[in-house]
């Protein structure tokens, strides 16, 4: 933001007098003597109302779009900044411990069982264990509802089908579509011989293939009636938590985050610094932003998930960015989502109320000020601040893939390196035998 800062100042008019100069009214208001210069257009203005009124609105945009992208594709952190930020997520693993203690008690026994399952099938890849070694894991009461289920005849096979239907995120659908309406698009072009100012790439208002995209809320406030001074463009990276969360969330509960919504919003707090938080927390780069969610799912054995599991998750990112209306129909959900659990704290008895109450409550309000800004920056930058984020999700994960494979070279290596030293060793032990 230095640019706005980075103006010229008059002195006195004593000195302006000594000096011989003239002077100078403000050139919008048309009332005051000036004090500063634009660095963009030379006009002289008096405050920076005047230097943000509609007049000027074309430096002023222009400044703004700037910074923005600067601040997105800016990813240079420096120790201090590292130091500041650990400190930052060491504050939120201890706030996190406590509300852990106070946790929504809707149902504890399920709760338990859930704690349990987990606790139990920790170390199972689900995906590629055999039958026995899941029947195992299974306690005595949980071995007899799947025999009278499954075994017995007591449920079809459709009810089966159902339960273990493998959810397709609706941002991957939504993404197809698009594509396909854009290569469609681009046909045309070339059919016609056109150019493409004609076509709208970034519509994605109607079609079919939408039809699971969660709603996007209708009554969202111009940013202005929220707040009263421009947001640090930097918090645009915070946009990449919460969806890291959200997308890590979604794919947890298979899709249907709303069947246990109090369940799914401690997994978003879990996982999102963000949204668990009352702080203005701001990350310093897209990799900090990203980090502050997955460091939590290495460090807790309940979200621990495969390497391969991170990627997905950044390709969700990657897919969510994809349009505007993407992004906000994420947000949309979510705030739906803390809404509800909010409103079901009202006709069930909770302990702790109060506070949960009051944490429901301000994360709901943080998922609508994200929702009004993200609307906002599509007015002002178009689709432009969504390709500089995406662009960044795309070379983390690039750099996260290099470091894998880096180190599986150096694993591989390292057991090459054993493997020599232990048949030198063979090698010696019977020579000296010999």
């Amino acid at each position: 933001m230095s640019e706005l800062f980075n103006i010229t100042s008059l002195d006195s008019d004593e000195k302006n007098i000594k000096e011989g100069s003239k002077t100078q009214i403000c050139g919008i208001c048309k009332k005051q003597v000036s004090k500063y210069t634009c660095p963009r257009c030379d006009i002289k203005y008096c405050s920076l109302n005047c230097y943000k009124n509609e007049i000027h609105s074309h430096c002023t945009e222009s400044f703004y779009k700037d910074n923005v992208i600067e601040e997105i594709k800016s990813q240079r952190v420096d120790d201090e900044q590292k130091q500041k930020m650990l400190n930052m997520l060491n504050k939120f693993e201890k706030e996190n411990d406590e509300m852990a203690r106070e946790e929504i008690e809707s149902n504890d026994k399920d709760d338990e069982v859930d704690n349990d399952i987990s606790f139990r099938f920790r170390n199972i890849d689900l995906a590629s264990a055999d039958f026995d070694t899941v029947w195992n894991k299974l306690t005595l009461e949980e071995k007899e509802e799947f025999e009278q289920k499954y075994i017995n005849g007591k449920s079809d096979l459709s009810e089966l089908s159902d339960e273990l239907l493998l959810w397709k995120p609706w941002w991957e659908i939504t993404t197809e579509y698009n594509n396909r309406k854009k290569e469609v698009l681009t046909s045309k072009i070339v059919e016609l011989n056109e150019d493409e100012s004609g076509f709208d790439y970034d519509s994605d208002d109607s079609g079919g293939d939408l039809a699971n995209r969660p709603p996007i809320i209708s009554d969202i406030k111009n940013l202005e009636d929220l707040i009263k001074t421009t947001p640090n463009p930097a918090i645009s990276l915070n946009l990449l938590n919460i969806l890291y969360a959200y997308a890590y969330t979604c794919r947890t509960f298979n899709g249907d985050v709303f069947e246990n919504p109090a369940e799914s919003c401690k997994v978003l707090w879990d996982l999102s610094p963000i949204l668990a938080t009352n702080g203005n927390l701001v990350y310093e780069s897209i990799s900090q932003a990203i980090a502050a969610s997955s460091s939590l799912t290495f460090q807790n054995p309940i979200y621990s998930q495969p390497q391969e599991f991170s990627y997905l998750i950044l390709d969700d990112i990657v897919n969510l960015l994809s349009s505007t209306n993407n992004v906000l129909a994420a947000l949309s959900d979510l705030y739906r989502l803390f809404q509800q659990v909010g409103s079901d704290m009202i006709t069930k008895k909770f302990s702790r109320k109060g506070k949960m109450e009051q944490k429901l409550f301000s994360t709901e309000k943080k998922v609508y000020f994200y929702v009004v800004y993200v609307n906002y920056l599509s007015q002002q930058l178009g689709s432009s601040f969504l390709e500089a984020l995406r662009e960044g999700i795309e070379l983390e994960r690039q750099e996260q893939l290099k470091e894998v494979n880096d180190y599986m070279k150096d694993q591989k290596n390292i057991e090459i390196f054993m493997n020599e030293r232990d048949n030198n060793e063979q090698e010696i032990n019977l020579i000296q035998e010999i």
